[in-house]
């Protein structure tokens, strides 16, 4: 039977659209149809894009998860937290999180309300987890709002996060990798694997040596070798071959590592893991001085600068497999000068696939010089930022140091840096813009982020105190910037070690620089890639991070008119899909308990639906690439859980 359908103009208009789309969208001579992680390429001298599918919570493996467990509501019995008066809730919040911590994990919930704060004597946060799987989590980022009353916070955080584990420390350990790894490697070659095994998380590392400052061609860091910390990348054990004495790793290195440079591997434990901070607001009380707010008053003991340099609204150490959602800052009631915060906002250091994903931070009270008036910080390892938002701050999102590597900011907007509000309200800052900021963060990608008033950078910067910052970055790609107003005239400026990558920019201020601004003596050569100026509008895909995750994970199952999936959508599953022939709604059946979640490639849950023997009619989301977060229960009552990507 044939069935005849008949166009009319919308669909014909539609159809020519979506033509001369394709005809003038363009691809990136690095990342062309069939392209695949590379393997065999040298870190030194290749161009090439590296997969950064591995950010985020288990590695994009597995979504966000829904927070379950025992629950200490903190506004209830024994901790009875005060809300909306004068009386400080500290220590009731603290302790719901302590007795947490003592079962083993649970959910700390903050109900709707104003929560007073402030650092224990002698403490250097308001409130720490120190243990894993805790949640806090409040009623709504506009609902459960915390605020922290003192403004003697120098080096302190209002929430503080905090493992055992030192990525630095191998106490004897280490055992040296046998060859030189120029190449994007999960194989690690060791002198002996005796003391490793499956699970293990490891540190490789290496030492930077004269030599290796030598051979990058950095000259103000001759001398410094000592006080400049190594690579770093901290990665799970999936497989040792005692024979041939290899590790395998679950996520590739993201720079070379030689064998000259003590090349080594080491385990470490006491990494935190399935914390999350989730649905509330947070925000400092302003400082009231009208003067102190220099550049350099930070070393000033006595003033306004000194009081709150180095602050945190939130601070990760040593956590791994974790999250922080839908968080923001506020603007508390007496906060004239606007101030949402003092100086910083939220800070990721040794962290392992952490997602931050729908925060918004910003309205920094201080942005002078050692490190104030950052927004986002990554001193960590596969970090995912989506979906977020800087405004008013000295920086918005900041890469520090050799052990930021394999990060990536996808869809996040940087909305006027180079500010302060200080005393009067809206003040200038020296730094300004997103950047890699200091001694050789690298392999980092930003990926369809948005500029206002702001750019990224990643440029030679000798600046600071010795060892200077000099060599920011190497092999970072910048990709789909798009820019909303004219702001410094560019998007990007980049002057990266070995190569660099700039690939496609749109909207006002689309130009990109790639030029040396300083003498760099060659450690920037050659000058880095540029593709796509000013035409990231028709740059496919629009997400890198998007279609690495998805050619990893698999193809997406694709789910088409009259299609079912056969012996079910993945390999010991029998679940079913159906989708009618128009398209507009799809079906999902199977003989066993199943649950089944849609989430958008954001990460935000579209559906949730349990079925058992039944089948279920489902009305369908728009056209596009979603995930199936699918969870089955046997005849055993065994559960078994896995991720699947499809396209509708």
């Amino acid at each position: 039977m044939t069935k005849i359908i008949q166009l009319n103009s919308t669909h014909l208009v539609l159809v020519v659209l979506l033509l001369t789309y394709r005809s003038f969208s363009w691809q990136s001579k690095y990342y062309p149809m069939g392209w695949e992680a590379p393997l065999k390429v040298n870190f030194y001298t290749d161009a090439f894009l590296q997969d950064w599918s591995y950010a985020g919570y288990h590695r994009g493996e597995k979504t966000l998860p829904v927070p379950s467990g025992k629950i200490y509501d903190v506004s209830k019995a024994p901790y009875n937290a005060p809300t909306e008066t004068n009386t400080d809730a500290t220590s009731a919040i603290q302790a719901a999180i302590n007795d947490a911590q003592a079962q083993g994990g649970g959910i700390v919930y903050i109900p709707k309300g104003f929560y007073r704060l402030s650092p224990p004597n002698g403490a250097n946060y308001c409130l720490k987890i120190s243990a894993s799987n805790i949640v806090l989590l409040g009623a709504g980022r506009n609902s459960t709002l915390l605020y922290n009353t003192s403004t003697q916070m120098r080096s302190k955080s209002i929430i503080r996060v905090e493992g055992l584990a030192s990525w630095g420390s191998d106490k004897g350990t280490a055992v040296k990798i046998t060859t030189d790894l120029m190449q994007p490697t999960s194989i690690i070659p060791v002198e002996n694997t005796d003391n490793f095994s499956t699970g293990d998380t490891v540190i490789i590392s290496n030492t930077i040596t004269e030599e290796w400052i030598a051979e990058h061609k950095v000259a103000g860091w001759k001398g410094f070798a000592n006080e400049l910390a190594p690579m770093r990348y901290n990665r799970i054990v999936v497989a040792v071959n005692k024979k041939e004495n290899t590790l395998t790793l679950d996520i590739p290195l993201r720079y070379a590592l030689k064998t000259r440079d003590n090349a080594r591997v080491y385990k470490i434990k006491g990494m935190l893991g399935e914390i999350g901070l989730q649905d509330f607001g947070i925000a400092n009380n302003q400082k009231l001085s009208k003067t102190g707010w220099g550049e350099l008053d930070y070393n000033t003991s006595g003033t306004a600068a000194y009081d709150v340099h180095g602050s945190w609204a939130i601070s990760m150490k040593g956590v791994l497999n974790s999250w922080i959602r839908n968080i923001s800052t506020f603007q508390p009631r007496g906060n004239t000068t606007g101030a949402h915060i003092l100086s910083n906002g939220i800070l990721c250091t040794e962290c392992k696939n952490v997602t931050l994903d729908n925060c918004w931070v910003g309205h920094a009270q201080y942005g002078g010089g050692g490190g104030n008036g950052y927004a986002y910080r990554l001193m960590s390892n596969e970090v995912l930022v989506t979906n977020s938002t800087s405004k008013f701050v000295r920086h918005g999102f900041v890469f520090s140091n050799m052990i930021a590597s394999g990060n990536v900011l996808h869809q996040c907007q940087d909305i006027q840096t180079g500010k302060q509000h200080g005393s009067s309200g809206n003040e200038m800052t020296e730094g300004s813009g997103s950047d890699h900021h200091m001694h050789f963060s690298h392999s980092n990608l930003i990926d369809g982020c948005t500029l206002d008033q702001s750019t990224f950078q990643a440029f030679f910067r000798p600046y600071g105190t010795a060892p200077k910052h000099n060599l920011t970055s190497a092999l970072t790609a910048f990709w789909n910037i798009k820019t909303g107003s004219a702001g410094k005239g560019y998007s990007v400026w980049s002057q990266q070690a070995r190569y660099g990558y700039v690939i496609g920019t749109s909207g006002p201020a689309s130009a990109v620089k790639i030029s040396d601004y300083a003498d760099a003596g060659g450690s920037t050569d050659p000058v880095d890639i540029l593709e796509g100026e000013g035409k990231g509008a028709t740059l496919e895909p629009q997400s890198l991070y998007l279609d690495q995750l998805s050619k990893r994970l698999g193809d997406p199952v694709y789910i088409d008119k009259n299609v079912k999936s056969g012996k079910g959508v993945r390999a010991n599953s029998n679940l079913k899909i159906l989708r009618d022939f128009m398209g507009k709604d799809f079906w999902i059946s199977s003989p066993r308990k199943t649950r089944v979640q849609m989430y958008s490639t954001s990460g935000k849950l579209l559906w949730d639906y349990t079925i058992h023997k039944t089948s279920k009619e489902i009305s369908s989301p728009p056209q596009g690439v979603y995930v199936l977060r699918i969870t089955e229960w046997d005849d055993h009552n065994t559960v078994s859980e896995f991720v699947l990507p499809i396209k509708l």
